[in-house]
């Protein structure tokens, strides 16, 4: 749940951070950029759709990754340090690793001064609040010209020596690769780990990574930290180490469950997203991850988020899994008053799918990282929002009040309809993300950008308070977010698999121009009722609009039914709210599809 809370200071206003996506939009759109991996051993070299690398995105992992921080995103009071090594080793031989090596605890800003502490997660909420307290500062560095200048091909080369992992020899099975920084990681991440209740830093090494044929090895790189790190667990098999999450750039992490790859992403939080100031971009600045112990099945991490408005503390369980789960709860702090809070924000990609596939000279029939947004309302219903490359920017609000569930999910799960060999879209997860507790009056909230690429991430689907957060206050807020394939496990109705639009020529006054639709329904109980399709009926709404021509129809190859429509514009609006679900004598059998149309 969340809530907001009055704290007795309030705050000067200070920058706003944007991020404008040029050619399309006249606002920020940070996080947008597609950062995925098309092989696991590489970094993609996608980028933003105005061209640029994103500081901020997060790119797929190496397969045996790179990197994160030394200095901690705040200078650290007496009260507050941990104990205390002033000897920074030479290479990764004395790191707290999983082979039992000494552990080094984490470094002062004052060497000398050594004052062992205990980690409590409340230092973590006390520092979010103090640091909301205090002027903000960019994250930004300026890297080292031999990192500033690595191409994204040149970073992927940077690996993580596996044999160096963190907890790699518990019995837990979970193994911990740091990311370095470089191309476009230029932010300074604190990595801590908390072993037997202490804190313990992790001093930048050069011998944690190998930089291959970069021409890297032998620079000194000691006081730019690292760039994030990814938890590895084996989910094929018993016997395997595969990607189970990741942090890396600005708020972005991202999970995987069994079977599946690199896709989507997730964020710790929106700022003004797709608002006319542009959008400010919130970071983790520092981690602290909990050595798991022996047959533990989660694995904790908590963080320290920071921006120009808005601190907060962050917490982390990971369950690994056939559907990896996090729970994630939070506790923000403003600096200033923030039009728009994003919570549970999920990133993804839509190219074109069956719709839209002609207007893309691409020898495969779709390319997305999901098809669909669905949402399980505070009323218990479920709705199925196709997604869209659209022409224009579309933003598209569902009103609710203490929603159920949103997620962005990959539907369509046969090879053939892809063809790619090396992204496999088909095997991507999609993420369904729970609420717990009330979460009252808001939206949920999709933004859908033009893209000409799939390089770019223009899907991006999160929930906002109808309460403005204001300077000075906090917000607590919890939820889950599930690594899913195509959400069938989440209900018992019928599922929306695709939409198919086409135009139908005039055929006279009495037959005019119109746009067909056709909706397929399959899953559940509907093959049950087709024996008598007489009392199967389709429920079909649509605003400033008629709708013509309906009809029902048996999927003798795919099972389930095809809805037939036809929607004629009215003249009283450029555009259409649809909606459409099946029911039997009364009974809802499916999912509503719902879309907007523009005539």
């Amino acid at each position: 749940m969340y809530r907001f809370q009055k704290r007795v200071a309030k705050v000067s206003v200070h920058a706003l951070l944007a991020v404008v996506l040029a050619g399309f939009l006249s606002f920020g759109a940070e996080g947008l950029a597609r950062a995925q991996d098309s092989a696991p051993d590489s970094v993609s070299d996608k980028v933003p759709s105005n061209g640029q690398p994103d500081a901020n995105a997060l790119q797929p992992a190496p397969s045996s990754a790179s990197a994160t921080s030394l200095e901690p995103a705040m200078p650290i009071t007496p009260a507050e340090q941990p104990t205390v090594n002033t000897q920074s080793p030479p290479d990764g031989s004395d790191l707290p690793a999983a082979d039992g090596a000494t552990p080094v605890p984490h470094m002062p800003e004052k060497p000398g001064i050594a004052v062992p502490i205990a980690f409590d997660p409340a230092q973590v909420i006390d520092r979010a609040r103090n640091l909301a307290g205090q002027p903000f500062e960019s994250p930004h560095r300026d890297l080292p010209e031999a990192l500033a200048n690595l191409s994204a091909e040149d970073y992927a080369k940077i690996r993580f020596k596996s044999q160096k992992a963190f907890f790699s020899q518990a019995k837990s099975g979970f193994a911990l690769d740091l990311y370095h920084p470089g191309n476009m990681y230029d932010v300074p991440i604190a990595i801590n780990l908390v072993r037997d209740g202490q804190v313990q830093a992790v001093p930048y090494s050069a011998g944690l990574f190998d930089f291959g044929e970069t021409g890297l090895s032998g620079n000194d790189f000691s006081t730019q930290g690292y760039a994030g790190f990814r938890l590895r667990y084996p989910l094929g098999s018993v016997k395997g180490s595969d990607e189970l999450a990741t942090f890396l750039g600005a708020s972005y992490f991202r999970i995987q469950g069994r079977d599946q790859v690199v896709g989507q992403m997730a964020r710790g939080l929106t700022v003004d997203l797709g608002g006319p100031s542009g959008e400010e971009i919130p970071a983790f600045r520092e981690f602290w991850i909990i050595a798991p112990k022996d047959g533990e099945t989660k694995i904790t991490v908590f963080a320290l988020l920071d921006s120009a408005r808005v601190t907060g503390a962050y917490r982390f369980d990971i369950r690994p899994g056939a559907n990896s789960k996090v729970d994630v709860s939070g506790t923000l702090f403003f600096r200033d008053r923030v039009e728009k809070i994003g919570l549970a924000p999920l990133n993804s990609m839509f190219l074109f799918g069956e719709q839209k596939r002609r207007q893309f000279d691409d020898y495969r029939g779709e390319v997305h990282s999901s098809d669909g947004l669905l949402i399980n309302n505070g009323r218990g219903e479920w709705l199925w929002r196709p997604l869209d490359n659209p022409a224009n920017l579309q933003i598209s609000s569902f009103l609710d009040e203490n929603p159920r569930g949103f997620g962005l999910l990959q539907r369509d799960r046969n090879f053939d309809h892809y063809q790619d060999l090396e992204t496999r879209f088909e095997d991507q997860p999609g993420y369904w993300v729970k609420p717990k507790g009330d979460w009252g009056k808001g939206h949920v909230e999709l933004v859908e950008i033009p893209s000409p690429s799939e390089g770019n991430d223009n899907i991006v689907a999160f929930w906002v308070p109808q309460n403005k957060p204001a300077a000075g206050t906090e917000l607590t807020f919890e939820y889950q977010i599930a690594a899913t394939q195509d959400g069938r496990e989440l209900h018992e109705l019928s599922q929306v698999t695709d939409t198919r639009i086409m135009a139908v020529p005039a055929l006279g006054d009495d037959e005019p121009a119109a746009t067909r639709f056709m909706l397929n329904f399959a899953g559940e109980e509907l093959d049950y009722y087709l024996a008598d399709l007489d009392h199967l009926s389709a429920d079909i709404s649509a605003s400033n609009a008629v709708v013509r021509n309906v009809r029902i129809v048996k999927d003798t190859e795919n099972g389930g039914v095809r809805v037939i429509f036809d929607l004629i514009g009215t003249g009283e609006a450029a555009s259409s709210n649809l909606r459409a679900f099946l029911q039997y004598d009364g009974r809802v059998l499916s999912e509503t599809w719902t879309m907007p149309w523009v005539f």
